[in-house]
This record gives C-alpha cells, sequence and structure tokens, in this order.
C-alpha cells in the first residue's frame, strides 16, 4: 500500500511539472500588457515590438524610394495582395505620428514614400493584365484607387504639404463623378471593385477618403454621395437577422452574396464607424460573438461562423479590437500574432516567419499602433485649416500612374 502511494504521488508530481512545463511553454512572456497599446494620446508610448516593426518599415520603403518600380524581397506569387500590404502599412503612420514626436518626421516621409510605391505598375498593372482596362483608376478598381485616395488624403492631413494635392482633387473627382453615375443609373451606389462587382469593405475605404477630402477643402461628399452609398449598403448588403455587411454585391445582376464574412465585417465596421459610431458600436459585439474564438492567452477570428482561424480575418480583427477599444480580444491576438507569426531576430527587426515580411510588418503594425478613426480626424496636426482647391482641368490618369517599369533589367539592357 505504501509502495502504491508512493507510485501515485510520483505520477501526480510527473503530470504536475509536465502540466506546469506546458503552461510556462504556451505562456506568451515578454509580450507588453496590452493596456499599454491603449492608453491616450500623450500618455501612450511606442512599444518595443512597435519600434521594431517600425524601424524595418521605414528602412523598406526608405530604400524602395531609389529603386523605381523595384519591390525586392517582395513575394510575386502575392504580386495582387500588394497593394494591401502597401496602404494597410500606410494607414499605421498617422497613428505612429500622434503617438510619438520623435517618430512622427519619419512616419510622414514614410507614408510619402508609401504613395510612391503604391503607384507603381506591378501594384495596379493586374487591371489591364486581366482585361478589365486600359484606365486603372477612372471607372472601377476602388480596391486599388480607393486605398491610393486615402492614403493622399492622410498624407496632407498630417503633414500639411500639397505634394499630392492635385492627383489628391483629380482622383477625388473621378470618384464622385462614377458614384454619381450610379446614383443616377439606380443599380446601385458608390463604386464598383470589378466589372459588375462591388464590396462594402473597397467602398468604405474610399467614404473615409472623401471626408478627409471635406475635412481639407470645405466639400462636402461625406454628407451627400457617401450617405447614398451607406445607405445602400445597410438596404442591400446587411444580413437582415444581426445586421453583418454582407460580402459581395454582383451589380450586374442586382445579386448579393449572403455568405457572413469575419474579415469582411471587421474592416468595414472599423472604416464606416466615423459616418455610424452607434450603428458599428452596437455591431462589434455581435460580430465578437460570431466570429471569434478564444483559447486560454490567445484568440483568432474566424471567416466562417462554423469554419477554423483565418489569416486575414485574424489581422483585420486585431485592427477592430483597437478601433473599438477591445483591451482584452485585442491582447489574446496580439498574443497569438506574435507567437505564431513572427521570428524575433533582434530588438529592432520583426520578421514575417522568415518569409513575405516586406508584405505583412506594415499592416501589423497598424493593427498595434491604431489609434481610432475619429482620433485621427479630430488631432491638432498644427496644418492650415483649409486648402484651396487646385486645377485638375487638364489632367488625365497617366499624368497620376506612369505606365513605364524602372527596373534594373531595363537598365541593363
Amino acid at each position: 500500500m505504501a509502495q502504491m502511494k508512493k507510485y501515485i504521488l510520483i505520477t501526480i508530481a510527473i503530470l504536475f511539472i509536465g502540466l506546469l512545463s506546458l503552461f510556462i511553454w504556451q505562456w506568451p512572456w515578454g509580450n507588453a500588457p496590452a493596456q499599454e497599446y491603449f492608453k491616450p494620446v500623450g500618455e501612450r508610448q511606442l512599444q518595443k515590438d512597435e519600434i521594431g516593426q517600425f524601424n524595418f518599415v521605414y528602412q523598406q520603403y526608405e530604400h524602395m524610394s531609389f529603386t523605381g518600380d523595384e519591390f525586392k524581397g517582395w513575394d510575386v506569387e502575392d504580386q495582387p495582395l500588394w497593394r494591401y500590404g502597401i496602404a494597410f502599412g500606410a494607414y499605421a503612420m498617422p497613428s505612429v505620428a500622434m503617438i510619438s514626436p520623435e517618430y512622427a518626421d519619419r512616419a510622414k516621409h514614410c507614408l510619402s514614400h508609401m504613395i510612391d510605391k503604391m503607384k507603381s505598375k506591378k501594384v495596379w498593372g493586374d487591371w489591364t493584365e486581366y482585361g478589365m482596362g486600359d484606365d486603372p483608376i477612372s471607372i472601377g478598381n476602388i480596391m486599388y484607387k480607393g486605398h491610393l485616395n486615402l492614403m493622399y488624403g492622410l498624407y496632407q492631413l498630417i503633414s500639411g504639404r500639397e505634394t499630392y494635392s492635385q492627383e489628391y482633387t483629380w482622383l477625388t473627382n473621378k470618384i464622385v463623378a462614377e458614384m454619381r453615375l450610379h446614383h443616377i443609373e439606380g443599380k446601385h451606389e458608390g463604386a464598383d471593385c470589378e466589372p459588375g462587382r462591388y464590396f462594402a469593405q473597397c467602398n468604405s475605404i474610399s467614404l473615409l477618403s472623401l471626408k478627409i477630402y471635406d475635412k481639407l477643402y470645405g466639400t462636402s461628399y461625406a454628407d451627400v454621395e457617401a450617405r447614398w452609398t451607406i445607405d445602400f449598403i445597410k438596404n442591400k448588403m446587411t444580413d437582415k437577422d444581426y445586421g453583418f455587411y454582407l460580402k459581395m454585391y454582383q451589380s450586374d445582376v442586382g445579386f448579393c452574396n449572403p455568405m457572413l464574412s469575419g474579415y469582411t465585417n471587421a474592416w468595414t465596421m472599423a472604416f464606416l464607424r466615423p459616418f455610424e459610431p452607434t450603428y458599428n458600436d452596437s455591431l462589434y459585439p455581435v460580430w465578437k460573438n460570431y466570429f471569434t474564438k478564444t483559447i486560454g492567452p490567445y484568440a483568432y477570428v474566424k471567416e466562417d461562423p462554423e469554419a477554423g482561424p483565418s489569416p486575414l480575418a485574424t489581422m483585420t480583427g486585431m485592427m477592430a479590437a483597437k478601433e473599438f477599444a477591445d483591451v482584452k480580444l485585442w491582447g489574446k491576438i496580439r498574443n497569438a500574432i506574435d507567437r505564431d507569426i513572427y521570428q524575433k531576430t533582434d530588438s529592432y527587426h520583426y520578421l514575417y516567419d522568415g518569409v513575405n515580411n516586406a508584405i505583412y510588418n506594415g499592416p501589423l503594425l497598424w493593427t498595434k499602433v491604431h489609434v481610432g478613426w475619429q482620433n485621427i480626424l479630430d488631432y491638432d496636426w498644427d496644418t492650415p485649416a483649409q486648402y484651396a482647391i487646385p486645377n485638375t482641368e487638364d489632367m488625365q490618369w497617366t499624368d497620376i500612374l506612369s505606365q513605364e517599369l524602372l527596373v534594373m533589367s531595363d537598365i541593363l539592357e
């Protein structure tokens, strides 16, 4: 009997040590407390991981600024996604500038470089290569031009520089003209992503670009054209049971894909919040209930309510948690992303699984530093209250996007 008790005690001890070791191995040690990322501007400081990611992104774009259309280290298999890597990384820069005066000038500088790389034919050329038209920004392609327009607006908002003011005005006019055309035709509101295909999330980007344009130039696009689009999305592209934004509207046949999408809602809620805070604030906890899964100190976001984790849904979900100030969920997603995705090489560089880091570091920096869109809009940037609208009468799309590719192979030939 004594021998049996001894055996049981040894077994229990081994199990306890094993469980303790597993706990120690699995626990996300080394991360700053989630609350540190949510402190108000003025009290908030960039954390060590954010500094490492920002330095990596800044150095990357600073180098690419003098290499023409080269994207060294960017996975060409993901080339259709490059625009999102650039744009979502660019959306981090206003927050970096607000949080840290020390990094503000570099953040503005980086945003300018990002705009220039966004204009490369390697980024927008799929539009012409897939036969959707010779002109990638006058009609349709809001999934590209909406991001470019928002980047223009953010740069002028935070820097006060009118470097891209003509391009911003020309592209804004094209977006508004397309919205007015669709309003008259009556098939749908807003702008198409691809011919006959309309996404709420892509339109939400362009709507925010119009809101910033209004702030800079005194126009009223957010109150008129944007309102047409938001009303259409809520009437035609939302789930009637829960109010979720639906994934895609087939505008040529008037059919809305009823699929519920974790990333679509995370993205759309966050970008439409400055227009309708009450609706989106009430939708967020419903989305959280249906699309997120918590496992101890970790969490992930599902693309489909019945499916497993999705990298895109998790990244956009982390940003949504930041936008809606959900400290608990954000911290658990942060734990999962930093554990599963990042391999730390030193205190200044964070790599995305050893590959593709060029694309993903910027967007993941955004999920950490984002201070909220309304806070960015309301911030005192110490820039002119209003600008004179520049003349764009003689401009064409080729004045914005060059069809020439400046790459090393061309130079060597």
